[in-house]
């Protein structure tokens, strides 16, 4: 079943300056909320599945089908660092999905307009995802594509799959966490959608050098002058003049400007306004219908104005959702493998845990005939069968090749002691038969949360060392 509720319309196109940035943050998230790549390696003659964090291969490709979180294996997902496109089928809707969508609202925010994170159809509010984004890498993202909402209407107004959704969403979806609006852009969808210019009420422009110090809607309303001004063949040649601006850069408008006649004021103008807001004035002016004009031209236009205001983003407002919480946990105790010893926030039964394991630990005598690879396995399977918990490659290889030293084997014995408490309350059944049919299923959610947490505690060599001293 493709999971498909959440989809990006569009296509990822980030440039090539800010990729190495994006998959940073992507392989970075990846690594924080716990998604892995299942493997099979051999251990005492047993094949077992084991996990890893995720890099790329030889051909920067990063494969992916495990969240430590979820403990579901899904099939294989594919994020391409060299085009920053992610391919997953079988994503789901929790842990693991939450991951996905994370990483398909920053491949919006990257691309910078043309490619829209979006839920069954609609465009989807994404604030929650981008505090959460900030929340895992510590700094603002913003998302430049939704703040030109001009450029976002006309995006969905081609997209045929996508021509429901109205104006009015666009505008009920504005955000100032997305960054700092463009009103320009936020006016020309008003008022192409209301059919309406804005003019002023008084301050209107006199004459030409009044344009660079004027406001907006002075500066629309001085061209509507113009254009009204016009005889049918100035209005023909200005309409092929309109179709020639919209495809212009800055400076190339910039250079019109020497015309002397009514072009010059009009290539001014544009330097200032959208060229929706130029091409409804001259729609208006002629009472011609605007779409009628502008699909007529086949072309999207030039977005690159002057701003009257050019705030820079700032981190200090930065907000933040922490992951524990949307994939509802109460705590970060399952997250002991990213522990600092500060930095998480655990449970009171969790920190009384980690108390009695190193008293437990230190208690422990191994016997001279212990297997550390066997007793390995034996562990890896039951962590599997009764937990669905697979244990990092890392993990397994270190205990493999330090199979003699007393540590690593006390740390084994000291997890299959957590792994049988409750079958000394059933003698006449063996370890297998109690964990099977009864302790299985009589084991509260805390008691799984803590076998899993004490793998990640030994998986975490810096702690590991300082509670239990190898």
């Amino acid at each position: 079943m493709v999971d498909n509720m959440y989809q990006l319309a569009g296509k990822v196109n980030v440039p090539v300056e800010k990729r190495n940035e994006i998959n940073q943050y992507i392989l970075e998230i990846m690594d924080k909320c716990g998604i892995r790549k299942t493997e099979r390696m051999t251990v005492a003659g047993v094949e077992v599945t084991v996990v890893s964090p995720v890099q790329p291969n030889t051909d920067g490709i990063v494969m992916f089908d495990y969240s430590i979180f979820e403990k579901e294996r899904r099939e294989i997902s594919t994020y391409d660092l060299n085009t920053c496109e992610l391919y997953s089928k079988d994503r789901g809707y929790t842990e693991f999905g939450v991951v996905m969508n994370m990483i398909m609202v920053l491949q919006e925010a990257y691309t910078n307009g043309g490619c829209y994170f979006v839920q069954s159809g609609k465009l989807c509010d994404i604030k929650g995802y981008l505090f959460l984004l900030q929340g895992i890498l510590g700094r603002r993202i913003t998302v430049p594509g939704r703040v030109r909402m001009w450029d976002t209407y006309l995006f969905f107004r081609k997209a045929e799959e996508y021509q429901n959704i109205t104006y009015k969403e666009l505008l009920a979806d504005r955000s100032e966490s997305y960054g700092e609006l463009d009103i320009e852009q936020l006016l020309a969808v008003f008022e192409v959608e209301k059919q309406e210019l804005m003019f002023p009420d008084k301050k209107r422009i006199s004459c030409r050098e009044e344009i660079s110090s004027a406001s907006q809607s002075s500066r629309i309303e001085y061209a509507y002058r113009i254009f009204c001004g016009m005889n049918e063949d100035e209005k023909n040649t200005m309409e092929s003049f309109l179709g020639k601006l919209l495809n212009l850069d800055f400076s190339e408008r910039k250079a019109l400007m020497a015309h002397p006649d009514a072009k010059g004021i009009i290539a001014e103008i544009s330097l200032y306004v959208l060229p929706a807001r130029l091409i409804l004035a001259y729609a208006q002016a002629i009472q011609k219908n605007f779409w009628e004009i502008w699909d007529s031209f086949g072309s999207k236009g030039y977005s690159d104005i002057i701003q009257e205001d050019d705030p820079q983003d700032s981190d200090s407002d930065l907000r933040k959702l922490l992951f524990y919480k949307v994939i509802h946990r109460k705590n970060e105790d399952e997250f002991l493998e990213f522990w600092d010893g500060r930095n998480l926030v655990l449970s009171q039964a969790m920190k009384e845990c980690i108390q009695c394991w190193k008293e437990q630990f230190n208690d422990i005598s191994v016997p001279s005939d212990m297997s550390a690879e066997s007793f390995l396995a034996r562990m890896l399977i039951r962590l599997k069968d009764t937990y669905f918990r697979y244990v990092d490659k890392a993990f397994v290889t270190e205990f493999i090749e330090h199979g003699n030293d007393f540590n690593h084997q006390k740390a084994l014995i000291l997890l299959e002691q957590l792994l049988d408490e409750g079958q000394e309350d059933f003698p006449e059944l063996t370890g297998e038969q109690a964990d099977e049919w009864i302790i299985q299923g009589k084991r509260n959610e805390f008691d799984r949360v803590a076998i899993s947490a004490f793998v990640s505690l030994l998986t975490n060599k810096k702690q590991r060392n300082k509670i239990f001293g190898f």
